[in-house]
């Protein structure tokens, strides 16, 4: 985690080369003149000189010179809030060696100081920050290197001066210094800057490509939250990882609204690293979740509202929040990867157990427990990029093998969805026909209550009444009806394709009926209109003259009537029948309780003519009314 800078306590020796120059020479005495062996020792490195290092503390920000006394010995690298605690400003360092009298181009490299400075060498300035005064320079992770040559350089003592401008809070001071060969100091700062600002710029780069292509995903699968939680976690740390390279506390007046808004970043990541790792996992975990966007409000408040001289102890406390937060989940998902074999958390353990050992390394480097001043998170957090780069293109590789895997898995379908289907169909057919059979047996069994039976009931009537009054032919005619009201239904039933009028079949039913109940003292008047052309379907108009046959049945049966009114009616696209007897009537009520085989007959034939029926009752009146539309006849 790149916090602010934190030199540790203890001293450090300078590095020293060892006796080349010496071994040099005497091999140059053995092969070569003396001129060779004169530009062979300039060539060499010199040892590297030890430094008299001291520090004094300024009297202001403004001061362009070091007090006269009060300089003490310190050791590089050095943080001045144990010597001077709390103490804001300028302080002065002083290093002093002897250079050898042959002087040679040397390289001076300053690791870093936090936070501004400037340096001059035997009272000549060869460094300064852009800003020694509040906004200061933010110059803690900048490594510098000079190439030193006379005259700059001389020999004897020489001074090199350091104005360090830092505040307390953020443990301010110098870094180690070093003194050696051009190119010994070159590629130790090589190595410096690599570290504490290239690697940390292509890390920033990386976030912000990284952040871009997984906010796009998730805008184009918005069901993929994990993306979009990733997306938001690696902007947070882009602007968390900007301090690393930050040279000002821009668009800050002072480095403590800055600090309070890194650390304020260091939460927020903390809380979207959380919920990410549980999308991840395709884990919700509502009140974790609002636990840790709690404890991070409650913090960002905490350091926003901190006076400027407890921010130290707060920023100290949310920065251990924050860390122990990500440990804590690469730890868990870490866990979770090893209990569960299809995690898709597998893919990221071995990054997640990287960052793990990086933030811990951080945090002790934070608190001064470790002795160093470079941060290794950030770079680490490279690993969970690659991580999820590696798990999107363990993804695409899948469904590219699918791709091509397509057509046959294609046809093995189809196959098998054709075998599926004829299967299903074969089944549905012989349902249809099983129920096709039922119908029809249901259906002539209806005809032949409502037809047939109606007749036979009829002519029993007939019979029991005066039986010693029938002769031969009245018998005969009887027979007759009976056999015209079977031989309809077996042509109904046997041939449902053709359209007749429904007048022709009219007819006869009118016929038979009057005479059936005229014979039994009913007296039967018809009223038939608009039907002359009339084409329904032979279904339709069987059930039509079943519905007139059955309603006239019960009138002879059940109602004692005298007469009975019979209406045919076509009015536009609706074609009403109407049965009206003067009989004794029934309870409507009761009727639709406990209907006999007539009534539910009569119902199922209107439903099926989608028909509306209408009936109605009362001692000296009954009447049945069907209301069917013509716009549903074939």
């Amino acid at each position: 985690m790149p916090y602010e800078e934190s030199p540790p306590q203890a001293g450090r020796r300078l590095a020293r080369p060892g006796l080349a120059a010496w071994l040099a020479a005497r091999i140059g005495a053995c092969f070569l003149f003396l001129a060779l062996l004169v530009a062979a020792g300039m060539a060499q490195a010199q040892p590297a000189p030890e430094f008299h290092v001291e520090a004094v503390r300024g009297t202001g920000w403004d001061e362009a010179t070091p007090p006269a006394d009060g300089w003490t010995p310190v050791a590089l690298p050095d943080s001045w809030a144990a010597r001077w605690p709390g103490f804001d400003g300028v302080v002065w360092y002083r290093l002093t060696w002897d250079q050898p009298a042959q002087v040679t181009e040397v390289g001076l490299l300053l690791h870093y100081l936090n936070m501004a400075g400037a340096v001059s060498l035997n009272g000549t300035p060869i460094w300064r920050d852009e800003s020694l005064v509040e906004p200061l320079t933010r110059a803690w992770n900048s490594p510098r290197y000079w190439l030193l040559a006379p005259p700059l350089l001389q020999a004897g003592r020489n001074t090199l001066l350091i104005r360090v401008a830092g505040l307390s809070a953020y443990q301010a001071g110098l870094g180690p210094v070093s003194l050696g060969a051009p190119a010994a100091m070159q590629a130790d700062y090589e190595q410096e800057r690599l570290l504490r600002r290239d690697l940390q710029m292509l890390g920033l780069a990386v976030s912000a490509a990284v952040s871009a292509f997984f906010a796009a995903l998730w805008a184009m699968r918005r069901r993929e939250t994990a993306y979009g939680w990733f997306a938001l976690m690696s902007v947070l740390w882009l602007l968390f990882g900007y301090n690393q390279i930050a040279t000002s506390p821009w668009p800050f007046a002072s480095n403590h609204s800055w600090q309070a808004l890194n650390t304020s970043l260091l939460l927020l990541f903390s809380v979207s690293y959380v919920v990410f790792a549980l999308r991840f996992c395709e884990r919700r975990m509502p009140r974790l979740e609002g636990i840790a966007l709690l404890i991070a409000v409650a913090g960002v408040l905490d350091l926003w509202l901190a006076a400027s001289a407890d921010l130290l102890a707060h920023r100290a406390l949310w920065t251990l929040v924050g860390g122990l937060t990500i440990i804590a989940v690469n730890s868990a998902a870490l866990i979770h990867a090893l209990r569960h074999r299809n995690s898709p958390m597998r893919s990221l353990a071995p990054f997640m157990a990287l960052s793990a050992v990086t933030g811990a390394h951080d945090l002790l480097v934070f608190t001064q427990v470790i002795d160093s001043n470079i941060y290794y998170t950030t770079m680490s957090s490279y690993g969970l990029l690659l991580g999820m780069a590696l798990t999107q293109a363990g993804r695409f590789v899948q469904s590219l093998k699918r791709i091509e895997n397509f057509n046959t898995e294609l046809i093995e379908e189809v196959n098998a969805a054709k075998a599926e289907l004829a299967a299903t169909l074969a089944q549905q057919h012989a349902l249809e026909l099983t129920h096709a059979r039922i119908a029809e047996r249901v259906n002539l069994a209806s005809d032949l209550h409502d037809g047939l039976g109606g007749m036979l009931v009829g002519s029993i009537a007939t019979l029991e009444r005066k039986p010693e009054n029938l002769c031969a032919p009245e018998l005969l005619a009887m027979l007759k009806r009976l056999r015209d009201d079977l031989r309809l239904i077996i042509e109904a039933t046997g041939r449902h394709d053709g359209v007749r009028t429904f007048g022709e079949l009219l007819a006869p039913l009118r016929h038979r009926t009057s005479q059936l109940l005229d014979a039994n003292g009913i007296d039967c008047r018809w009223q038939v209109s608009n039907i002359e052309t009339l084409e329904l379907t032979a279904s339709q108009s069987l059930d039509l003259l079943r519905f007139l046959q059955e309603a006239l049945t019960n009138v002879l049966k059940h109602s004692a009537s005298r007469r009975v009114d019979v209406a045919v009616t076509r009015a536009g696209a609706e074609l009403l029948l109407s049965v009206r007897d003067d009989g004794r009537g029934f309870a409507v009520d009761g009727a639709d309780k406990g209907a006999g085989a007539g009534l539910r007959s009569l119902r199922a034939r209107a439903r099926r003519l989608e028909a509306d029926l209408q009936l109605h009752s009362r001692p000296g009146q009954t009447q049945l009314a069907l209301r069917m539309p013509l716009a549903s006849a074939a």
